[in-house]
């Protein structure tokens, strides 16, 4: 058994399981990396396209699945002031709680999370039963990435007070998965390997790269992320059925801009 087999079945040892037959859909997010409202913010820009997807799919009556990052405590050391920037969103959040339709992973950028925002339970790991036969298995995606996993302590140092700044001057970070092809290609064969060594469905985040990958025996699901230049991508599950979505601006017949859910890809499990 290789060294990333391994620590990805480690992660799944405590899998919490949620029960798709209890609600109409469920909606899965990862890596908003919400910031302090700082230039170095990425979710800010889409901020009010997020809050539009999140108010969608509390109408529908949708679960929330957020897969990890969603907070940047990398960048930021302390996380009432992401809070207090993003009160809002995280009203929106509480809500989804107190129906009993919020469930959080974390991951390496918000590791340290369940000591900093008591106010929710955070998991490294779910998997969504479908039906008997059937289940997705969920994680950030990190425990693929040996650096960003076992040494996220020596990561964050370097996104601090190294890349942080360097990035200022036009510079990306050769150790991020989701600014390094290379390495993002690595992180989600991964994934892939061992979910087809295990016969198992797996959706992650941690690339950024949203994607739905559908072989014989297994499917692969990325949610990609909060923080895109042209706005928010995302999961949806109803009944047995996938939806890569983005949501986006667009501009109607009359030029109002207005927040538009475009389906970029389907497939049924």
């Amino acid at each position: 058994m290789g060294y990333y087999e391994k620590r990805i079945d480690k992660a799944f040892e405590n899998a919490v399981i949620i029960d798709a037959d209890s609600y109409p859909g469920i909606v899965f997010f990862s890596d908003c990396h919400r910031g302090r409202g700082t230039w170095n913010d990425s979710f800010l820009y889409n901020k009010i396209i997020y809050q539009a997807a999140l108010d969608y799919y509390w109408q529908k009556g949708f679960a929330y699945v957020e897969l990890g990052d969603g907070d940047e405590l990398w960048e930021n050391r302390d996380f009432r002031q992401i809070y207090e920037i993003h009160k809002d969103v995280f009203a929106a959040l509480m809500r989804f709680k107190a129906a009993g339709r919020l469930y959080m992973l974390y991951g390496n950028h918000d590791k340290a999370i369940n000591k900093e925002n008591r106010s929710m339970n955070y998991f490294q790991s779910a998997a969504v039963k479908i039906d008997e036969n059937k289940k997705i298995y969920l994680l950030h995606g990190h425990q693929a990435d040996i650096f960003n996993d076992r040494f996220w302590h020596i990561a964050r140092w370097m996104v601090r007070y190294l890349w942080k700044p360097l990035e200022l001057a036009g510079f990306r970070d050769p150790t991020s998965a989701a600014r390094n092809y290379g390495k993002r290609s690595t992180v989600e064969n991964r994934l892939i390997r061992w979910a087809s060594k295990k016969n198992k469905n797996i959706m992650s985040g941690h690339t950024h790269r949203p994607t739905i990958i559908n072989t014989d025996r297994i499917k692969y699901m990325n949610t990609g992320s909060c923080v895109h230049p042209n706005g928010v991508t995302c999961i949806e599950l109803r009944g047995n059925r996938v939806s890569l979505i983005r949501w986006t601006e667009c501009v109607d017949e009359n030029s109002y801009i207005y927040v538009c859910r475009q389906v970029l890809k389907e497939m049924k499990l």
